[in-house]
């Protein structure tokens, strides 16, 4: 199943946003009891309950590019990954691990938020931007699996349940 949340604001203190994500991540453990990981650089703090599928030993997110500047974590399955990885290592880029959630990093590198256009499969992701300060958030076109949100006076809270 797995589950992401996450915390974009500039008004929380990052020792803050360290124990909001904690907290978020304990909520939603019954998604994922695998595994669990954090990323948090202000204004931006990600959470991940991971249920181990594919690629048990590389899988832990969040991930982030080769340059460290993409940040993501992702909740569900892309079924034309490996193709779309092969084009990608076509064109250079390079992976570290074989999940399908590394090649949606890469697409957005590649596409920007055009990269939804590509994937088929059930997904909902957030990916921070480290140089914009900026997040992205998607779902499939179905919502099969769910994301939901909040924003209020520049504090956007996000996750796989409310």
């Amino acid at each position: 199943m797995c589950g992401i949340c996450g915390i974009f604001s500039s008004r929380l203190p990052e020792s803050g946003l360290h124990q909001k994500i904690q907290h978020m991540a304990d909520e939603i453990k019954h998604r994922g009891p695998d595994d669990v990981g954090y990323f948090v650089d202000k204004p931006a703090a990600l959470g991940h309950r991971r249920l181990s599928i594919i690629d048990l030993h590389t899988g832990h997110q969040p991930i982030s590019n080769e340059t460290d500047d993409l940040i993501i974590v992702f909740n569900g399955e892309i079924y034309n990954y490996a193709t779309l990885k092969k084009d990608l290592v076509e064109k250079g880029h390079i992976f570290k691990t074989d999940t399908d959630t590394e090649v949606i990093l890469h697409l957005y590198e590649e596409t920007g938020t055009r990269c939804v256009d590509y994937l088929r499969g059930m997904f909902a992701f957030a990916i921070y931007d480290k140089k914009r300060k900026s997040i992205y958030l998607a779902r499939d076109r179905l919502g099969i699996k769910p994301l939901y949100y909040y924003e209020s006076n520049g504090t956007l809270v996000f996750g796989s349940e409310i």
